[in-house]
């Protein structure tokens, strides 16, 4: 069973479900230890299929020295945004989250809660949803990960507020492609978005169609695997566009969760450019302060559901 807040993880959790596991843990005490995860492990066992046998300590052992291992892979692919802290025997992970002058740590935050609890119940928090915020900040990541002096980028998805035919005739205005909305059954009943959450462009400075376009879907959570292959750029161009994108769309697939690199050439190859945690919060230096004050006001009003205090 997968981990997810308020419960703890399973005692057959996965590296990176104790990954997150321990991180959470630490933002909630401070700090904590390879001695403490395999006292909490050891606790599961006992409420779950335990018979006494002995073996479990070194199994536990063996496991946590995957997870700090995957807590340092985060802390290089997250570089300065990693809100947390491996002391220097690399057993003991000490969090200076959120740092408020940080924009990334207060990102990685938000991207580990929302993972974590279970959006589709307890995703509205201060008023905001969590699910919008990563339509948000997938733009404007896109948008830095492109060339932030040149690229430009839009939130398309349910976000956005707007009817499906609105959105799309909007985009084609911002790309300067298309010539608006194509209605392939002739009825009043669309899409709610395509599975399109964010596009991102870089234009050239005479205003000619030809560009570079990315096409994004976003997913909170953990069940986003069978959705890979759901959004296809090429397609939802000829379906709901009329008149020509010259150049087929990139695919993107952003994800709240800190992805297993043991398939990550699995999900690349389905998803396209696949952005998961570490990458969201490596380019999420620019984005705008707003954005950054609702992720904070969402993050600390979530971490008040996790049961964990």
């Amino acid at each position: 069973m997968t981990f997810k807040l308020p419960h703890p993880p399973s005692a057959q959790a996965g590296t990176h479900e104790l990954a997150d596991y321990a991180e959470l843990l630490c933002w909630i005490r401070g700090s904590t230890s390879e001695s403490e995860i395999v006292a909490d492990l050891g606790r599961l066992d006992d409420n779950e299929t335990n018979d006494g046998c002995h073996d479990d300590e070194d199994k536990h052992a063996e496991m946590l020295d995957e997870v700090m291992n995957e807590i340092e892979h985060r802390e290089t692919a997250c570089g300065s945004g990693y809100p947390f802290t491996l002391d220097s025997t690399g057993t003991v992970l000490k969090c200076d989250c959120p740092d408020p002058e940080n924009a990334q740590s207060i990102v990685y935050m938000y991207l580990l809660l929302s993972t974590r609890l279970k959006m589709k119940d307890n995703r509205i928090h201060a008023s905001i949803d969590g699910t919008y915020l990563l339509e948000t900040l997938s733009a404007q990541v896109l948008k830095t990960y492109l060339g932030q002096s040149k690229a430009r980028s839009l939130v398309f998805g349910t976000s956005s507020q707007s009817t499906f035919r609105n959105k799309v005739d909007n985009l084609c205005q911002e790309l300067r492609e298309g010539s608006g909305f194509r209605n392939p059954h002739n009825t009043l009943t669309y899409t709610k978005d395509g599975k399109l959450d964010a596009v991102a462009w870089v234009p050239f400075a005479d205003g000619l169609p030809g560009q570079l376009i990315v096409f994004a879907q976003c997913k909170t959570g953990t069940s986003w695997r069978d959705s890979t292959t759901q959004l296809q750029p090429g397609d939802f161009v000829r379906l709901w566009i009329e008149g020509n994108v010259f150049v087929t769309p990139l695919k993107a697939f952003c994800v709240s969760e800190a992805v297993d690199r043991a398939k990550w050439e699995e999900y690349n190859t389905l998803a396209g450019v696949l952005l998961d945690r570490c990458r969201l919060v490596e380019f999420s230096r620019n984005i705008p302060d707003e954005t950054v004050s609702e992720i904070r006001t969402w993050t600390l009003a979530a971490k008040k559901t996790t049961g964990l205090d």
